[in-house]
């Protein structure tokens, strides 16, 4: 048998996935960098490093709208699928991130700390959530129907 030739218990190429959710996995992953990136500079701020503000501020926006764009694709991805729970964890994670440029400049810096570090768990949350089986919601991963 030569090298070359595939064996039979390799797995078999998988299928295609819908660019939906290709887009949805895209979006939440960047978000789940840009979240680490900014938790990183916004630990140097408080560290009285000089010079990152503007960064760490221009990535709160950047990541905002990455954010929603994740919640857009989930909200498509949704009506593909069925799962609800990703397009609303998607969805909080948006809000999450609006309300934390809110805060950010009504200047309260330590409520500003304790969300920045919720939206860094929820986004990667969203990241692997969107990364399970297809995006598939819990019924169809255990073969139910989903209620609806």
């Amino acid at each position: 048998m030569s090298n070359n030739a595939p064996s039979p218990s390799s797995p078999a190429p998988s299928a295609p996935t819908d660019p939906v959710l290709n887009a949805l996995r895209l979006t939440a992953g960047s978000s789940a960098l840009i979240a680490i990136v900014q938790t990183l500079l916004g630990l140097g701020i408080l560290g009285s490093i000089g010079g990152v503000f503007p960064l760490h501020q221009t990535l709160g926006y950047v990541l905002f709208l990455d954010t929603l764009a994740a919640a857009v694709s989930a909200v498509l991805w949704s009506r593909r699928s069925g799962n609800k729970g990703l397009m609303m964890h998607a969805i909080s994670v948006a809000v999450l991130a609006l309300i934390q440029i809110g805060i950010a400049e009504m200047g309260v810096v330590w409520l500003h700390v304790v969300v920045g570090l919720l939206i860094l768990v929820a986004v990667i949350a969203l990241f692997t959530l969107s990364m399970r089986r297809g995006g598939a919601s819990r019924s169809e991963r255990r073969g139910t129907p989903a209620a609806r």
